[in-house]
């Protein structure tokens, strides 16, 4: 992990040797000579990283690498913060007490420093490393210009096993009055998960089950979590009960007289299996109810199975090659015969495992020379980590074939638990916090984050890639690679959970996850940590507690909490990342804006929260402020504008006040979701077109809202809503409490919604028609209520043979009170598969959906 670090801290020590400051403090000597150190080490870093798997004494040097470079990039931001004070104060005297006090306190560590890097330069003196190899990094990044999108999902040899479970579930199973279990045992790697993926998806499956739910178990068999899983897979929300008994009552009520398919997969115990099946059996009435389990432990399949186990075998040579040939060359790629005999001599290493074979191949995806093949069927990982099972080998030959940056990249995931669906949003933010990525030549920092996401993706680091109609994604890690990760990272990084003890508690841990309420972590033992950098919790909800009691944590990074009292803020200065979702904070506090670094601010589901800092402008380096369901916010901080480095503005309301005002959006360059609230105060269609709506082409989602529906303004709302227009690749648009009767010309335009998957239309009392909606190829879900003059959603003519209304739509909600049945509703010609795929067709009272 000490690569990007090494590299940030050489970049600021640069940038402090510019500033006129470092003199003034008395360090400008230090400063050189660190950077000289610096720049040795970071020269063999490289073959540094490659032996330190083989030579103990290599790697204790990189992890006293890593932890004084962290202790110096500390000390760097807190120059650099102090610098921007002086600045902006003006106050650059050297008779200014506390600069007095700063000066000395910073000479004495950077003293510290120096020695504590002249050591690590002498021992580097001894390893005899080599220079950098450019050659490498040169391939990687070749390979980066060549590759787009996401790996299709490819399955092969392994018909015989779906064919057998599908009979088990379909015949053996159905004729059982009791519940049957049907273990699947396989070692790491074998594609247990994915075979069962399969199984669960077959077309018989799906027909032959009114349920269908999966649940992943992971190492600890905890049956509240997996009843929450059960609830949540069939209602779609998690369910809020507090007691196991609660929790029970509901699966029961879900499961009775239900035949149902439920898959418990990577279970590692079976502690409290006979408390689930209990759940399970619903009092007797599971006649044809199936459970299907995936593990790697005997002895979990013997206590669960009701049926012998079904043994993973390793897959074929043959259908091992055509695995690991669809990720190298493709579906339509020349296959050259001399790298196919390396190829096929690559796998036979691999020992039957398609994650092996998938990564392998994923590795070499167009490296075109035959020595680059034969590098890594010769790689002396194969011998020199003999101790290690074949999988585990080969994924360590594809993660040391990574360049240094997306090693680190990839690493840092182990700070979320095995098993965990990761938003790729929240970590590339989490890697901006950290450091690990900054931003390339015209590639802003989220388009660098984005481009190591995808590359470790296609490389199969990443599986299980999930994408919704708005484009969020998220992903998983295969176990293996999860401990992969673990096994890097080591004491810098630690999730704390139920059984976890931090009685030994290493001085090295820099990026702490808790799964178990923050009132109840004991934080004295993080006190010896040197340099902590994240403190994540990902628990869904916590009672509100008190941050008072966080110790110094002056060097952190990221911080994901719930706390509402947040007075423990004003201490953390190296902030970078800030979510405080689900907080039961009532106001933001005014120190939040002078925390200088502070990058991405997160407030989500506060409910509560009324009032943010007046000051939030002074957050000049702010690129994300996500604010989502804060149903109590009135009020936006003025001249919002200010921040010019903003990115990501999930909500604007607008005010009559000076510098509340639509003309604040103009010159921001804001992409993903914008909603603008209370347009009712924008005055004419002046103010509303400085808002710049149509240039901001990265943005996706956009949702317009009046608060009041003022008949005296019809004009002025569809004069506004006009100079309102959107980007044209939009992909969702929603208005509610729109007062005009005619819709705007560019709602009328097809070409400029084209690409929208989900129009809300709510609340627009006095609309009478509706847009050719039915025009949109790619609209997925609609949503129409409260129009009660609308009496048709698409009039239009659909007279071309190939031209049919709602090519892509799915769901269907609707609540217009003169419409009768939804044939009425859709007086255009419907395609034949809006009725067979049945798409979801509801009339509801709505509430509103914003």
């Amino acid at each position: 992990m000490a690569e990007s670090l090494l590299q940030m801290v050489i970049e600021n020590l640069q940038a402090f040797v510019q500033d006129e400051l470092a003199t003034l403090w008395g360090v400008h000597s230090q400063i050189q000579e660190l950077s000289g150190n610096l720049a040795a080490i970071h020269a063999v870093l490289q073959d540094a990283e490659d032996k330190q798997i083989r030579e103990r004494a290599v790697k204790l040097w990189l992890q006293k690498l890593s932890d004084a470079a962290h202790v110096l990039d500390d000390i760097l931001d807190e120059c650099s913060i102090e610098s921007n004070r002086l600045h902006s104060e003006q106050c650059l005297t050297r008779l200014d007490p506390v600069t007095i006090m700063f000066r000395r306190d910073i000479g004495k560590r950077m003293k510290e420093m120096v020695d504590r890097f002249r050591q690590i330069d002498e021992k580097r003196r001894r390893f005899e490393l080599r220079g950098r190899v450019l050659e490498r990094q040169q391939e990687d990044e070749a390979w980066r210009q060549t590759c787009s999108g996401i790996t299709e999902h490819k399955i092969y040899g392994r018909e015989q096993d779906t064919e057998n479970i599908v009979e088990f579930l379909s015949r053996s199973a159905d004729s059982s009055n009791d519940l049957s279990v049907y273990p699947i045992v396989g070692m790491g790697g074998l594609g247990k998960t994915t075979l069962v993926q399969r199984v669960y998806n077959d077309n018989k499956v799906i027909k032959h089950f009114d349920l269908r739910i999966w649940v992943c178990v992971s190492t600890e068999f905890n049956t509240m979590r997996i009843l929450e899983s059960i609830v949540e897979s069939t209602s779609g929300h998690n369910p809020n009960l507090s007691t196991l008994e609660a929790l029970k009552n509901k699966v029961q009520e879900i499961l009775l007289g239900k035949r149902y398919l439920l898959v418990l997969d990577d279970v590692w115990s079976t502690d409290k299996w006979e408390d689930l099946k209990s759940v399970l059996l619903c009092g007797g009435g599971t006649k044809g109810a199936a459970v299907l389990v995936t593990t790697r432990v005997e002895s979990v399949a013997s206590v669960m199975g009701t049926c012998p186990a079904h043994h993973l075998s390793p897959l074929s040579e043959d259908d091992n090659w055509l695995l690991f040939k669809y990720h190298e060359f493709g579906s339509d790629k020349v296959e050259r015969t001399e790298l196919v005999a390396i190829g096929k001599e690559i796998v036979k290493k691999c020992g039957g495992s398609p994650l092996a074979s998938k990564a392998l191949g994923s590795l070499l995806h167009n490296k075109k020379e035959e020595i680059q093949w034969v590098n890594v069927l010769e790689s002396k990982f194969w011998d020199i980590l003999e101790d290690d099972a074949i999988i585990v080998r080969a994924l360590k030959i594809s993660y040391f074939h990574l360049k240094l940056s997306l090693r680190q990249c990839f690493a840092f995931c182990a700070i979320f638990p095995e098993d965990f669906r990761m938003e790729k949003e929240q970590l590339i933010h989490l890697w901006m916090a950290n450091g690990l990525i900054k931003s390339k030549g015209k590639l802003e920092i989220e388009d660098v984050g984005n481009e190591a996401w995808e590359e470790l993706c296609q490389r199969s680091f990443f599986q299980e890639v999930e994408i919704d109609e708005l484009g969020r994604t998220t992903f998983k890690m295969h176990d293996l690679f999860h401990e992969l990760a673990q096994s890097i990272m080591g004491e810098e990084c630690r999730v704390y959970d139920e059984s976890a003890s931090l009685t030994n508690l290493s001085t090295r841990v820099h990026h702490v996850t808790c799964l178990k309420p923050e009132s109840e972590v004991n934080m004295d033992p993080f006190k010896k940590a040197e340099s902590l950098r994240s403190m994540i919790n990902l628990l869904p909800l916590d009672d509100h507690h008190n941050l008072r009691g966080l110790p110094p944590f002056y060097s952190l990074r990221a911080l994901r909490t719930n706390a509402s009292q947040l007075s423990a803020l004003k201490s953390l200065t190296h902030l970078r990342y800030l979510n405080l979702r689900r907080s039961g904070i009532t106001t933001l506090p005014e120190c939040v804006s002078r925390l200088q670094k502070l990058q991405i601010l997160k407030l989500e589901d506060c409910l509560n929260l009324s009032c943010l800092p007046k000051h939030l402008t002074q957050l000049k380096d702010l690129r994300h402020l996500l604010i989502e369901e804060c149903h109590s916010l009135v009020e936006m901080p003025p001249n919002i504008g200010e921040l010019k480095c903003l990115r990501t503005l999930n909500l604007f309301i607008v005010d009559k006040k000076e510098g509340h005002g639509l003309s604040e959006l103009r010159n921001l360059q804001l992409g993903g979701k914008l909603r603008i609230k209370g347009l009712e105060n924008v005055l004419n269609e002046g103010d509303a077109r400085d808002a710049n709506l149509s240039a901001k082409k990265n943005l996706e989602k956009l949702y317009l809202s009046w608060d009041s529906s003022d008949s005296r303004r019809v004009a002025n709302a569809e004069r506004i809503l006009e100079a309102l227009e959107p980007p044209s690749n939009l992909k969702s648009f929603g208005m509610n409490g729109y007062s005009g009767v005619e819709l705007p010309s560019w709602m009328q335009n097809t070409s400029i919604l084209s690409s929208l998957v989900m129009v809300i239309l709510y609340d627009c009392k006095n609309c009478k028609h509706l847009p050719p909606l039915g025009k949109l190829p790619h609209l997925t879900v609609l949503y129409v209520s409260g129009m009660k003059d609308v009496k048709c959603i698409d009039e239009e003519s659909y007279d071309g043979v190939d031209e049919k209304a709602f090519k892509s739509l799915k769901d269907l909600t609707f609540n217009l009170e003169r419409t009768g049945s939804i044939s009425t509703l859709l007086s255009c010609t419907i395609p034949s598969k809006f009725e067979r795929d049945g798409t979801r067709q509801k009339s509801r009272n709505a509430s509103s959906s914003f």
